[in-house]
């Protein structure tokens, strides 16, 4: 025993039975390192670009986009595509949001207004909007001329 003692005793070095630096020996730890680091900037990407893109959707609910009519030509509001969403809105509110958003009068709202509730993402003119909202909720609403 005293010589194993002893052979060990003369051998031996601090580190030398060191974890990292057998996986070194190995050439395995510069690869878990990399590994780690790649792992890290894909989740730091897509924290990155999810954020990026709840920005952008949250800025773009409600935009704009007049297609194919030029720049110098008077536009018709009936005629302009826009994005509006709506999430359990009352139907009193989405008719002053097509006010406000697209410029026109929304009339003929059914009495028990207040009762109707809608969840829409619509891009488009509001011609178009109002006769899919009567047809999701069975009513029977014009725009004013």
């Amino acid at each position: 025993m005293e010589k194993e003692v002893s052979y060990i005793a003369k051998r031996y070095r601090k580190g030398r039975f060191s974890a990292d630096k057998g996986w070194k020996r190995l050439g395995i730890a510069s690869s878990f390192r990399v590994r780690r680091m790649r792992i890290a900037a894909a989740i730091a990407s897509f924290v990155v670009l999810t954020g990026t893109a709840a920005v952008i959707y949250h800025h773009v609910s409600i935009s704009e986009t007049n297609v194919g009519i030029p720049q110098n030509q008077p536009v018709n509001p009936r005629e302009v595509v826009r994005i509006i969403d709506f999430e359990d809105t009352p139907l009193p509110v989405v008719v002053d949001r097509i006010r406000e958003v697209y410029g026109v009068e929304v009339v003929n709202l059914p009495d028990n207004a207040d009762n109707y509730r809608l969840s829409l993402h619509y891009e488009g003119n509001p011609m178009e909007l109002v006769e899919t909202i009567n047809d999701i909720l069975d009513i029977n609403m014009t725009i004013k001329e």
